[in-house]
This record gives structure tokens, sequence and C-alpha cells, in this order.
């Protein structure tokens, strides 16, 4: 595979998929059905879902190539129905068809130029448009993110800096677009230079490593490895 020039995140998003992919050589049919670190969704289920996440971005890459109207999902119901099927494959299966979506979302991504990446695409028909320009990040997010779900060695302190960086910058944006009332914070890394205020930018100040602020930034775990000025850590809405 050659990186596409024109997809931001793409050369990344391939590297990650290889670390994704040779972690799933390493889970036997047992621990593949047993819980991940998402709650009601087990190993299969995690894996099901980003494969499937790889073919939604092939057809909405194939749909901006064409000039149509470009989305992920027919609907979020068809979404959610389109991951139970494969969840219940048998572990050779699920393996195969994660290597083969893969590889189809990286031959899809380095067909786009450079011309197309403001084309406007869609997560449904009818939902918020966004640039095809995010598909990069937004695939290496779902790899990098699904790959510590799997709870098979690879955490967050293995993601990359920059990754980890962008992240917690992204749920700062994301936080402050929220409605009014919601948590105000300062968080504080203590592993990579970050000072990042939520919100008014007051309030408890959240202090630890920036791979452990990510995590919990993005609805995983109880915290582990911060620690709050005011005590408890505020409560977050959960993430989307």
């Amino acid at each position: 595979m050659t990186a596409s020039v024109a997809l931001p995140e793409h050369a990344e998003t391939l590297l990650a998929t290889q670390r994704y992919l040779q972690a799933l050589t390493g889970i036997d049919d047992g621990r593949v059905r047993r819980p991940s670190v998402l709650p009601g969704w087990s190993r299969a289920h995690v894996v099901a879902h980003v494969a499937r996440n790889a073919d939604a971005f092939i057809q909405l890459l194939g749909q901006v190539l064409a000039g149509e109207p470009a989305y992920m999902y027919a609907s979020q119901d068809q979404r959610n129905a389109d991951i139970d099927t494969p969840a219940g494959w048998d572990l050779a299966d699920l393996r195969s068809y994660s290597i083969e979506s893969c590889a189809g979302y990286a031959t899809a991504a380095e067909k786009l130029d450079a011309g197309r990446l403001d084309a406007p695409v869609s997560r449904t028909p009818g939902g918020p448009v966004f640039p095809v320009s995010m598909v990069g990040r937004m695939r290496r997010t779902e790899v990098e993110i699904h790959h510590a779900d799997l709870d098979v060695g690879y955490t967050a302190h293995d993601w990359p800096d920059d990754f980890t960086t962008a992240l917690v910058k992204r749920r700062q944006d994301e936080l402050a677009k929220e409605e009014a009332g919601g948590p105000s914070m300062v968080l504080v890394s203590t592993t990579l230079h970050g000072l990042w205020k939520l919100g008014a930018g007051q309030g408890p100040t959240i202090e630890g490593a920036a791979a452990d602020l990510a995590w919990w930034l993005v609805g995983r775990g109880d915290g582990q490895g911060l620690t709050c000025s005011a005590g408890p850590l505020p409560t977050l809405a959960r993430w989307r």
C-alpha cells in the first residue's frame, strides 16, 4: 500500500491498522467472545464494528469519487444491525473480513485526490455534514481507540503522542460546544506538553498522564491515574 497524498493522517492510519490487525492474531475463540472494555460489547462486537466502519468509509469515498451524495450508513439502526451480524461469525471469518475491509479502505482512500477534499459528506443521509478531508482522522481514531478497547495488551499509553494530544484537544472542542452548564475544568498533562481548559476554564484541575486524560475523556475507565483538585472527578456526558 502507498500513503495517500490527499487524505490527512492516512499514513498514520495505515500504521495503526497494521498494529490492530496483528493484535487480532493473538486472540483465540474463547477470548473473542469475552467482554471488551465497552459495556455490552464482546471483543467480537468491537472487531465487527471496526470492519463495518471500514466498509462505511469505503462506501462514502466511492460516492465522493462518483460525485454522488456521500454518507456512511443508511441509518443508525442499519449500522447497529450490520455490527451484530459479523459479531456472531467464527473467529477465522471475522479475521478474514477484518483484513479485507481494512485493505479495501486503504485502496479507497488512496483514490481520493486533493481536489475533492472539501466534498461534503455525512454519517447518515440528511445528517450533519463534514468535509471528506476529516475521514483520515476519523478512521485513525476508530482503529486506535477500539484497539485499546479489545483489552489485549494495547492501551492508551501505546498511542502515538500526536494522536493522544489531538484527541484531548478534540474533546476540549466538543465539550465546549455542549449545552451551558457542562463541566468546567483545567486539564494538566504530566507526560506531554499540554494544558487544556474546558468550559469556562475554571473549576477543578485534573492532572495525570496525557494518555489517562484522553482515555477518561472518551468515556473509558474510571479515571485511574488521574487526580482532581476538588476530590471526585467531574461527570462527563457520554462520548458519541
